[in-house]
């Protein structure tokens, strides 16, 4: 029986509103956004290529990018209307959510409820990856992921059903919200390609943290 040929294509902006899975999502790994322009304004720049995620909700999809300078980027979200192309920082896909109390090699970890309930997780991190996860609930979902080409850092988000991850605790007597336990919350892995885990760490804010105003 003659093999049949195995074809690459990358994910391009075009084909954002193409079929995924049942919930919407896409398989994981790697991918080739294309980039799009994005304005934050006078003040600030956009550094490097932007993402589009392919990630579509009320139609509007879900755009990560950096700015700043390269050796101390800022993660950022943007949303791209899939009728017009029209760019706005306005992240409404979101009616909720949750970031992460960060450390080395991880610069982003974020949850965000969607309006239609699934669940969209994102982040970034320094160096290079072979696939990333997420576990929560007993289920693992694959990742899909990009390599920023201003450095060696990688994007990546998912889109996901499950229960959102616990809300903090606010401790009045101390004026603080704390986490609850930490399997209460989403795993994301990074491997290398030796299938090796090289990072871990969960969407959880960090201990202690003061009550904003």
């Amino acid at each position: 029986m003659r093999p049949r040929p195995i074809m690459l294509l990358p994910l391009l902006l075009a084909l954002s509103a193409c079929a995924g899975t049942a919930d919407g999502s896409r398989p994981g790994g790697p991918v080739t956004p294309s980039s799009i322009p994005i304005d934050i304004g006078p003040s600030a720049r956009v550094t490097g290529n932007t993402m589009p995620t392919g990630i579509v909700v009320d139609g509007k999809e879900l755009v990560l990018f950096f700015w700043g300078a390269s050796d101390s980027p800022v993660f950022a979200q943007a949303v791209r209307d899939t009728r017009t192309g029209a760019v706005s920082q306005d992240v409404g896909m979101c009616r909720g959510g949750t970031g992460s109390d960060l450390r080395p090699p991880f610069l982003a970890l974020q949850q965000c409820v969607a309006t239609d309930g699934s669940l969209i997780e994102f982040g970034a991190f320094r160096g290079e990856a072979a696939r990333v996860t997420s576990q929560a609930e007993g289920t693992t979902t694959e990742a899909s992921f990009a390599r920023w080409d201003q450095d060696t850092v990688t994007v990546f988000w998912l889109r996901r059903q499950g229960k959102p991850a616990p809300e903090d605790i606010f401790f009045p007597d101390r004026g603080e919200t704390s986490p609850g336990p930490e399997a209460q919350y989403p795993l994301v892995t990074v491997y290398n390609a030796k299938g090796k885990a090289v990072a871990s760490a969960r969407i959880r804010p960090g201990m202690g943290q003061q009550k904003g105003g």
